[in-house]
């Protein structure tokens, strides 16, 4: 399926860039819209945890510091917005036309329920890597948007790529969340210089699968190489990463979370690993 929408949760902070140029670059690669999404927190959501002995004045102060928040961060982030739109070369519009463009959103909710409902109309979802702040990529909106909405997303690395899919790294294992990230790549993929198709600590069991992914990618016009590594007892998450960045990949394609998030949260995994460390842009579906 052709990419056309690309959803970009933005939150008026320095870190939209990073999504932000991811966006706009595949945007234009594709032809397609990069649609930047605002969630506004509704203040009055918290009333009840304030309890009944707050008066009304210390409630309206508490409303108007918060829309004044909002108001600064939303401010920020449509600024990023038309700043990197510029540098892109791409104009911002507030419908669906023309193509390439981009398109500034705002709402009002929780953020995780917000991009959850909007994701389920894109065909990509872009978020930034991991930071100092939160270890994680993305935290629970990414999670809405890769498990509940059930829509692809790609992590762009702290360190910004100078291109997306020319040279791609499938993470494969068979499995149907590798299966799904494939698939969601497939327009990387007809695009990409190379492909390589990473095997970890492969069995007999596990060659039929490899030769039918080569057999899928060849009928997309790719000519895929494919390469078995020994993890050595290092994590799954580490191998990848390591071994996409030796390739000179600028793409990571992979399942998310094959194991419950209970399990990678407790164990690790190697969806945790990767989205705490991201050194190249990764693309997964689940």
């Amino acid at each position: 399926m052709p990419i056309r929408k690309i959803l970009a949760p933005v939150q008026g902070t320095d870190t939209d860039k990073l999504v932000l140029n991811a966006a706009l670059a595949i945007a234009k690669t594709f032809g397609a819209q990069a649609q930047a999404i605002f969630v506004r927190p509704d203040p009055s959501e918290a009333l009840p945890y304030l309890g009944d002995g707050v008066s009304g004045q210390v409630i309206e102060d508490l409303l108007q510091a918060a829309k004044e928040g909002s108001d600064a961060a939303s401010a920020k982030a449509l600024k990023n917005l038309e700043d990197g739109a510029q540098a892109a070369g791409l104009p911002v519009v507030s419908d669906t036309s023309p193509l390439p463009s981009v398109r500034f959103m705002e709402v009002t909710g929780r953020q995780d329920l917000v991009v959850s409902e909007e994701s389920r109309l894109s065909d990509l979802v872009v978020f930034a890597g991991a930071d100092a702040s939160d270890g994680i990529a993305g935290g629970e909106a990414l999670e809405a948007a890769l498990l509940s909405a059930d829509r692809p997303v790609l992590i762009a690395p702290k360190a910004a790529a100078k291109s997306i899919g020319t040279s791609i790294v499938i993470g494969w294992d068979g499995s149907m969340e590798a299966s799904a990230a494939v698939s969601a790549a497939i327009p990387f993929i007809q695009r990409a210089d190379k492909v390589t198709i990473l095997r970890i600590d492969e069995d007999e069991d596990d060659i039929h699968a490899t030769r039918m992914l080569e057999t899928y990618l060849a009928l997309h016009g790719a000519k895929p190489e494919s390469r078995t590594v020994e993890a050595m007892g290092r994590p799954i998450g580490e191998v990848l990463l390591e071994e996409a960045a030796a390739a000179g990949a600028d793409l990571l394609v992979m399942g998310g979370y094959g194991r419950s998030r209970l399990s990678e949260f407790l164990f690790g995994g190697a969806t945790r690993h990767v989205r705490a460390h991201a050194s190249v842009p990764v693309l997964m579906a689940h």
